[in-house]
């Protein structure tokens, strides 16, 4: 198995690494034939994003930025584990990291790591903004067979007794991670799962979103329950069958307030 850990953070062997080192070890106890690999983004040429929508519109390849990114999501598709690592930084991730999922972003609308599993890992030196620089770490584990968090304090004077449960913290999701790994079958979707789908499939069949975002169209195109074809569990499929139609629904009740709205504004005109 292969694990890609993403770093995130400007300082190279600051806590953030030391905290991925300490995974790393487990991990490598647990099967020394583990080819385990750390990718500094501090060290590679990932340009800032330029906010122009085309990679979500178009696809990812007519985006205008040529550098390191495609190098990147490669290792990701190789890799049957992703660590991405990143202190906590005013309530949320340092730049290098928020401009790497900013360039990634479009995998939120065509999900396509399914068959992997993610660990997000931060550091903090108080108490504040952990939790939401492990949801932003999380967001590119859309639709992935598992998704993990470990958030790490690690105060600047000596707390023995938080020093002992972080340890503590580390190892098990080390352990919850190598298992995941481990995993031959992809994620069953549950509610919220089914109700992103059937967001994004609804969307994509109206000919205006069509012609503003053919790349999302193409994807959901041929796609009818899920991402991926879910084999039994008649229930699930049932209930994602009941929710895209809700879906539908609620969209076109939308779209005629609104057209209803403009012909008001309009006659007023």
């Amino acid at each position: 198995m292969k694990v890609l850990a993403i770093m995130g953070s400007p300082r190279k062997r600051g806590h953030t690494f030391q905290a991925v080192e300490r995974v790393r070890d487990i991990l490598m106890g647990l099967d020394q034939n583990l080819d385990f690999e750390c990718l500094f983004l501090s060290d590679c040429r990932l340009d800032m994003c330029k906010g122009c929508f085309t990679c979500f519109a178009k696809g990812e390849d007519k985006c205008p930025l040529k550098d390191d990114r495609d190098l990147i999501y490669s290792k990701m598709t190789e890799a049957d584990g992703i660590i991405l690592a990143a202190p906590t930084y005013a309530m949320g991730v340092p730049a290098l990291m928020k401009n790497f999922i900013d360039r990634l972003a479009y995998t939120l609308h065509r999900p396509c790591f399914f068959d992997k599993t993610f660990l997000a890992v931060s550091t903090v030196g108080g108490v504040m903004g952990m939790k939401q620089a492990l949801a932003q770490l999380t967001l590119l584990s859309s639709g992935a067979r598992k998704s993990l968090k470990l958030g790490v304090p690690m105060p600047p004077v000596p707390m023995p007794g938080l020093k002992k449960k972080a340890a503590k913290n580390i190892r098990k999701s080390a352990k919850q991670f190598y298992g995941a790994m481990q995993a031959t079958m992809r994620k069953l979707p549950g509610f919220a799962d089914f109700a992103y789908f059937g967001a994004f499939k609804t969307m994509t069949a109206y000919g205006s979103y069509k012609d503003a975002c053919p790349a999302d169209f193409a994807y959901y195109k041929n796609k009818s329950t899920y991402f991926y074809p879910i084999k039994g569990h008649v229930v699930r499929q049932l209930l994602g069958s009941v929710l895209k139609g809700l879906m539908s629904l609620s969209f076109k009740l939308i779209i005629k307030d609104e057209e209803q709205t403009n012909r008001a504004r309009l006659e007023k005109e």
